[in-house]
């Protein structure tokens, strides 16, 4: 009999969930109603880096990752924040002073993301977790999915990469990294504030919210739409690196935690894309291209390529980090090959 691990996520999505789920397959359920669609979606808060990164194991920075988390899949779609509900599981013993730091964090994490905070769950638990629930509308324009990409479009991405590992790596080597309340590894901030305006003028072919990692993300943009993609890795650049971090200003940009939102953008959208970012203050990139050369993510610096490499944040996958913990995942960020 098989079992999950030999499945892997992707393969549980494919295979398993669309028997029984309706719509499965995308950051976030669409539901049509009146005059729009609700969008909604949900995700358990993970052990967060500000704890198992920066040593700093106040709950505040876990109430403020779960609602960063869900939000940016809304902020994939292309939706309108609406209303943000939070699940949580905590011990009896836990101190009143320790759970109110962790409802701070939910609350100026809404208010950072402009979701209002109308409720969810509360139970007694042997340890601290919490699921989210985000919802938003798209109205009168159609969600954004991952499908939808065609030869030649570009692919933006919209948030700053690699500034959530350049901070991580400097943590785990012992350097300063100036504010906590600066930093991704703390503080993520999501894209919910700014692609819905490029949802709203239709200039979005597809999207996809990369909080497993831009490989992952590429790759499962490549396969959705029978494409192949070049990834411009001399276009992967860092803000404030050192001059002995500058060489791997690429290779941070591949990791997880930048909660930035990856997009397939026609070329004769383009100018209107990055001056509608310009104007709002946004970080946004051209990172790429799809193509029907190939079907591969193909890495390109200058004349160099070479097929990307699987560094993998898949669940119930046997070569995921996540059943090695994070010193694998750091390991092998440092050590993936690269043209």
């Amino acid at each position: 009999m098989s079992k999950l691990i030999d499945l892997g996520e992707r393969e549980i999505l494919k295979q398993i969930i669309p028997r029984f789920v309706t719509g499965a397959g995308d950051d976030c359920a669409i539901i049509e109603i009146a005059g729009g669609h609700l969008v909604v979606t949900t995700d358990p808060v993970p052990p967060p880096a500000a704890a198992a990164i920066g040593q700093d194991d106040d709950p505040f920075w876990m109430g403020w990752l779960l609602v960063t988390i869900n939000v940016s899949d809304l902020a994939a779609a292309g939706a309108v924040p609406l209303g943000f509900l939070a699940a949580i599981e905590c011990e009896a013993e836990r101190t009143t002073a320790s759970f109110e730091r962790l409802l701070e964090g939910v609350r100026a994490s809404c208010s950072a993301a402009q979701i209002a905070y109308v409720g969810g769950n509360l139970r007694e638990a042997a340890r601290l977790s919490a699921v989210g629930t985000a919802f938003g509308m798209c109205t009168p324009y159609r969600p954004l999915t991952r499908i939808g990409a065609k030869d030649g479009d570009i692919i933006v991405s919209i948030g700053q990469g690699g500034a959530f590992w350049r901070d991580a790596i400097r943590l785990l080597e012992g350097k300063g990294i100036g504010a906590k309340e600066e930093s991704p590894v703390f503080k993520p901030v999501s894209q919910i504030g700014f692609v819905h305006h490029l949802a709203r003028e239709h200039l979005v072919a597809a999207a996809m919210d990369n909080s497993d990692g831009l490989l992952p993300s590429l790759s499962e943009l490549a396969n959705k739409n029978s494409l192949g993609v070049v990834l411009d890795l001399e276009a992967l650049t860092v803000p404030g690196l050192t001059r002995e971090e500058s060489d791997d200003a690429a290779r941070y940009w591949l990791g997880w935690g930048d909660w930035n939102v990856i997009l397939a953008v026609s070329p004769a959208h383009e100018h209107r894309v990055f001056e509608l970012a310009h104007v709002a203050g946004v970080s946004a990139s051209r990172i790429g291209r799809f193509t029907t050369e190939h079907r591969e993510v193909i890495l390109r610096r200058g004349n160099n390529t070479a097929l990307a490499p699987r560094l993998e944040s898949e669940r119930f996958a046997r070569d995921s980090w996540m059943l090695k913990g994070i010193g694998e995942y750091v390991r092998m960020l440092k050590e993936v090959s690269l043209p």
